[in-house]
């Protein structure tokens, strides 16, 4: 319990609220598909959620740029905005990654 406490004080290597740093280049060759049929033979690499507690369009841009990041971080070349929340004090957005292997 107390290394887990550590660990969150510290901020380590193991702290997932931190948007991972990914070149402009590998968030360029990362393609949004509309829907998931699209993507229906390709891996799917997870589910990542961006989160911002700035209000209205900008929290919302904040929140997916976050979750196109963690799915870029995967190696994804593809990825899909799954559900997006509006709450009074934080916007989520779950962003689902996939590979479908090189690109056409």
């Amino acid at each position: 319990m107390r290394l887990c406490v550590l660990i969150a004080l510290i901020g380590g290597p193991f702290d997932c609220s931190r948007v991972p740093k990914v070149s402009s280049e590998r968030l360029a060759a990362m393609q949004e598909v509309k829907d998931e049929e699209s993507v229906r033979n390709c891996l799917l690499l997870g589910r990542y959620l961006g989160y911002s507690t700035q209000a209205g369009d900008l929290g919302l841009t904040q929140a997916r740029e976050e979750g196109r990041a963690k799915a870029a971080a995967t190696g994804a070349t593809e990825f899909f905005y799954d559900s997006e929340s509006v709450g009074p004090d934080v916007i989520t957005v779950a962003v689902k990654a996939y590979d479908c292997g090189p690109q056409k």
